[in-house]
């Protein structure tokens, strides 16, 4: 059995081998690039929101399926928690769409692109195909800690030329890139406290490795599928 002090260490360790290093590697695709540059496409911002949003509504829809299959107390507390902390989200990602020339219509026939629709399925369904609390919160830690980095490169950008949007059409970003700060915090300590077993820590590598691969392809497939 590994202790409290040797569960910080590994999460520091799956930080610094796999969470960061895709953290730097996202910022460094040809999305960000673009989006420093003053080069990313209406369409491809378009993209974004499209693919998040229904994320977003995906996400709420599988807590909701988690809360009727709670164990404890404890879990019900946990997905009710991140309900109300996400409950938000779709209507503020939409916003940011609309501001660019989408409607309520281009929503509602939304059809997500096979990486988009492979990075939701794996998170919505994987606390109850793994099954491990540890790999659970690690799924959390990762997408946590990306979604915030990203969202600080949107929010520094898309307020200047030529983009000239206003903070309001980029709220999604604007709180992202401080709320997730915390919320990728207590991610971490959450798997520092329950990965204590050799199965809990090989899960939670093993999802960290899945989904900095499946966040980095969603965002290629954006680029390359809204031209």
């Amino acid at each position: 059995m590994a202790t409290a002090t040797a569960g910080e260490t590994f999460v520091d360790q799956v930080l610094k081998e796999i969470i960061l290093p895709a953290r730097d590697q996202l910022l460094g695709n040809r999305y960000f690039t673009d989006l420093r540059a003053g080069k990313l496409s209406k369409r491809r911002m378009q993209g974004f929101s499209l693919e998040h949003t229904w994320f977003n509504w995906v996400l709420l829809k599988g807590t909701a399926l988690r809360m009727l299959a709670a164990q404890n107390v404890g879990q019900l507390r946990g997905n009710l928690f991140q309900i109300s902390e996400e409950k938000d989200h779709p209507d503020m990602c939409k916003k940011f769409g609309l501001a660019l020339g989408l409607t309520d219509e281009d929503f509602d026939n939304h059809i997500p692109t096979f990486q988009t629709l492979q990075h939701t399925s794996v998170i919505v369904a994987s606390p109850i195909t793994v099954g491990n609390a540890a790999a659970g919160r690690a799924s959390g830690m990762v997408n946590e800690t990306l979604v915030q980095r990203y969202s600080a490169e949107f929010a520094e950008y898309l307020t200047k030329a030529p983009y000239n949007m206003t903070e309001d059409e980029i709220e999604f970003f604007i709180a992202h890139g401080v709320v997730d700060v915390e919320h990728s915090k207590m991610a971490a300590a959450a798997v520092a406290r329950t990965a204590l077993t050799d199965r809990d820590q090989e899960l939670v590598w093993y999802t960290a490795k899945l989904q900095t691969s499946l966040k980095l392809a969603k965002f290629d497939a954006i680029y390359d599928q809204y031209v």
